[in-house]
């Protein structure tokens, strides 16, 4: 959890409790593990725009929020920009929801 609190920023730790709180981590966790492996392309790619698919739209919107503050820019019909920060910035991301989607089984 140090390592993860060190490339996190405070507001990324504060949405994802948040969502945490909604349930939503396991959705987080399959888009931003669609993100990281999709990116590696030159340029702008696209997700499933199912992944951006929540029961709410705050919850799309706090997704979205996630990744944009891991550098990423999602657009809400599924394209995506790759980020102009170090793949670390999205690799703590992914890691934390992994953990999180764990301990909340």
């Amino acid at each position: 959890t140090r390592f993860i609190s060190a490339e996190l920023m405070e507001d990324q730790l504060l949405l994802l409790l948040e969502s945490l709180d909604r349930k939503i981590v396991s959705q987080q966790l399959n888009l931003v593990r669609t993100h990281i492996t999709l990116e590696d392309q030159n340029g702008p790619f696209h997700v499933n725009a199912r992944l951006l698919s929540f029961p709410h739209e705050e919850e799309q919107g706090l997704s979205m929020a996630l990744v944009e503050l891991s550098g990423g820019q999602l657009q809400e019909d599924g394209s995506a920009v790759p980020r102009d920060q170090p793949f670390e910035a999205v690799a703590a991301l992914f890691v934390a929801l992994y953990i999180l989607n764990l301990l909340s089984g």
